[in-house]
């Protein structure tokens, strides 16, 4: 090779603008490893043959594999520019694109890809791939829709297509998309796999079992339906399946995605059996790989802007007169009235949730994402452009945002009212004032180390940076209680605080309680949960299968030493007492 290369180099001097042989050094140096040197002679001979594909293509790899994925990316976009009929261009941008989560970028490039290759379905599976990972699920399962009309009768097709409409919780058209496969591919473990995700989130707990272990023996080893599985029994794997699950988990050829549930998986196992050092470790290693993924992508904890709305939500909602717009709740005859139960994550809104839509009039709509929208414009807003802007913002905006928000309720036939429990919008309860002054809001409170503790165990989405850290949960959990406290001075009459303990030691009060303040006649299927069959699109899809208990409670005790870290961040963030689990209310000034 060293012969060849030198060969090469004497030939490029003698004549450098030599096409055949300019390709061949940078190749050459490639297959060496001397990436620095390959990057040299691409350049010099795209100085000699401007825009030439195939240089710009190897030129490209050479920097990917050189780390340099964002100057290969834009030799990439020149690709594209002077060659974009060519599809390996495309392909090989959007395969880098997607392999260093940069979604932004794929969007672009699958929009490009479309325009030039609408006949591509890889070039509609790239574009319906970006909006999916931007969480825009209509326009993923738009894009999506391409890629079948171009590949009819395609089993592997329909089957992502079924995956993309669980993600939007649109169950039914899942449901044919995965009956359509299966008439044309039976038995293949992605089509068991995705039946079971299917019937594990609409409460089919048995039936998901099955197709579970189905898909595990159909492809032994199979990642993500070891996930499933772990899921589905709660932790209680046999000796086999666990052994399994740290084989993958700690197999660096498995993708990190992966490898981060397999993680908690596996401490969830060995919880059950009260291996509770070993479990905290995988715990521990899985919010690591989860922390370096989310911040690959740009999601990073930050605190100073978590604590911006202590400062923000106070000085924009006071004095703001929720009766500023008397006309406001005109149209409540044509839509459901919002419930809004709101907490931190873990908290137990999955369980007032399923309380409240185990009532003949109330759906539980799951954690829909329109009022978070509109509070993070607001919150934009008055960072940009300062307190007074926002306010206006408010005032003005308010009917169209509340327009906005009862145009994107489900459907909820025969239903007079919606839950609507995400935990986020334990920030907008100033907004749910002002757009819904009779709505009711209702807080969950539970033991911090227990919240806390339980976010550690599980994996959440790149959207909760400070998830992969225990000091990170400390400090957003003694926010949130800071911003909740500010709430319950100004609307005091307006939120039911549902205490966590006190509702599974007490269920038949606290219920009768809850369901009197949303004004709701009670119904005895709201002691019974557990027995209302509904999709669940959360990590307490199984839990809310069983029985109001306390199963699920005190379950920090146990890792008091490993949770010191959550302990002291609670404390120096204004709790007034750590001691063990036992955690006061925060200080307020």
């Amino acid at each position: 090779m060293i012969d060849v290369i030198h060969q090469l180099r004497d030939r490029v001097a003698r004549q450098p603008g030599d096409l055949d042989a300019g390709l061949m050094l940078g190749s050459a140096l490639y297959q060496a490893g001397n990436y620095a040197d390959s990057v040299i002679a691409f350049n010099n001979l795209l100085g000699h043959h401007p825009g030439h594909p195939q240089a710009l293509l190897l030129l490209a790899r050479t920097l990917a594999r050189s780390d340099q994925h964002g100057d290969a990316l834009k030799v990439l976009a020149r690709a594209q520019q002077v060659n974009p009929d060519n599809p390996q261009v495309w392909q090989v941008a959007a395969a880098l694109a997607a392999d260093i989560r940069d979604w932004l970028e794929l969007l672009r490039i699958a929009q490009g890809w479309t325009q030039s290759h609408p006949d591509s379905h890889q070039a509609w599976q790239a574009l319906s791939r970006a909006h999916f990972e931007a969480s825009r699920f209509s326009d993923a399962i738009t894009a999506y829709e391409r890629v079948l009309a171009l590949k009819p009768g395609d089993a592997s097709m329909l089957i992502g297509a079924a995956r993309l409409t669980i993600a939007a919780q649109q169950y039914e058209q899942a449901r044919r998309y995965l009956d359509a496969a299966q008439n044309i591919a039976p038995g293949t473990a992605e089509l068991l796999y995705t039946l079971c995700r299917l019937h594990h989130l609409t409460g089919e707990l048995d039936v998901a079992e099955h197709y579970c272990r189905r898909a595990i023996a159909a492809r032994p080893g199979f990642a993500t339906a070891y996930v499933e599985l772990g899921a589905l029994c709660e932790g209680r794997l046999d000796d086999a399946e666990i052994e399994v699950v740290r084989e993958l988990f700690t197999d660096p050829a498995v993708h990190p995605e992966y490898r981060v549930m397999l993680g908690f998986t596996l401490g969830s196992a060995l919880d059950r059996r009260d291996e509770c050092a070993q479990a905290f470790a995988a715990w521990d290693q899985g919010n690591e790989i989860n922390r370096r993924i989310s911040e690959q992508e740009g999601f990073v904890y930050q605190p100073a802007l978590i604590e911006s709305e202590l400062a923000l939500l106070p000085a924009i909602f006071s004095d703001l007169d929720p009766g500023l717009n008397p006309g406001l709740e005109s149209d409540d005859a044509d839509h459901p009235r919002p419930i809004f139960v709101v907490g931190m994550p873990r908290s137990g809104t999955t369980l007032i949730e399923s309380i409240l839509a185990s009532h003949s009039l109330v759906h539980g709509a799951g954690e829909l994402p329109t009022l978070y929208d509109i509070h993070e414009e607001l919150m934009a807003v008055a960072r940009d452009q300062g307190v007074d802007a926002a306010r206006d913002m408010v005032r003005h905006q308010a009917p169209d945002w509340r327009k906005r928000y009862l145009a994107a309720l489900p459907v909820t036939a025969g239903k007079t009212h919606v839950v609507d429990k995400q935990p986020l919008n334990f920030r907008s309860i100033g907004l749910i004032r002002m757009l819904f002054p009779g709505s009711p809001i209702v807080y969950l409170q539970r033991d911090p180390m227990d919240v806390g503790f339980s976010i550690y165990r599980h994996k959440f989405s790149k959207d909760w940076p400070c998830a992969h850290r225990l000091a990170d949960i400390g400090h957003y959990y003694a926010v949130h209680a800071r911003i909740v406290a500010y709430w319950q001075q100004s609307y005091a009459e307006s939120i039911h605080i549902v205490d966590y303990a006190s509702l599974v030691n007490d269920p038949e009060t606290r219920i009768r309680e809850l369901i009197t303040f949303t004004g709701l006649e009670f119904e005895p299927a709201c002691l019974a949960p557990h027995k209302t069959r509904r999709a669940v699109a959360t990590f307490s899809a199984v839990q809310v299968q069983n029985p109001v208990s306390t199963q699920y409670s005190n379950r920090a005790e146990r890792y008091v030493n490993q949770l010191s870290a959550l302990s002291h961040a609670l404390v120096n963030n204004g709790f007034a007492r750590v001691s063990g689990t036992d955690v006061a209310h925060p200080d307020h000034e």
